[in-house]
């Protein structure tokens, strides 16, 4: 699921990619100022969008994870085991079957999150830090 929010968010921005750049090109652009200002702040918000869920899977956190941390202590996230295991968490190991909402078997098998009763931590976590 999560590769179609990204999916979705990069077709919208580049669907809004050629109207956003004949703005600041000085190009005649055949809108009117009403569209010309949602276009503009819906290209910046989508953005933004997919800018902030490529950084919630990097961090392997949800959005309200992200929103309840502790900012003043610096406590370290348990489930963060790296970008690039949590990427695998998110979309599996086998980068063919990122395009459809499937894991392999293997994934399957070795990642225990996806039956989602056991989540793996960092190894090294101490909750003081």
């Amino acid at each position: 699921m999560q590769f179609y929010t990204f999916l979705a968010e990069i077709l919208v921005c580049l669907a809004l990619l050629r109207v956003f750049m004949e703005i600041f090109n000085d190009d005649e652009v055949d809108l009117t100022p009403g569209k010309l200002a949602a276009t503009f702040i819906a290209f910046v918000s989508v953005l933004g969008f997919l800018i902030m869920h490529i950084t919630l899977v990097g961090a392997n956190r949800t959005t309200i994870e992200f929103q309840a941390k502790d900012k003043k202590t610096g406590l370290t996230w348990r489930y963060d085991l790296g970008w690039k295991k949590n990427y695998e968490q998110v979309f599996g190991t086998e980068k063919k079957l990122w395009l459809i909402p499937v894991y392999s078997k293997d994934d399957r098998r070795r990642m225990p999150a996806l039956q989602g009763f056991e989540y793996p931590t960092r190894p090294n976590w101490d909750p003081q830090h």
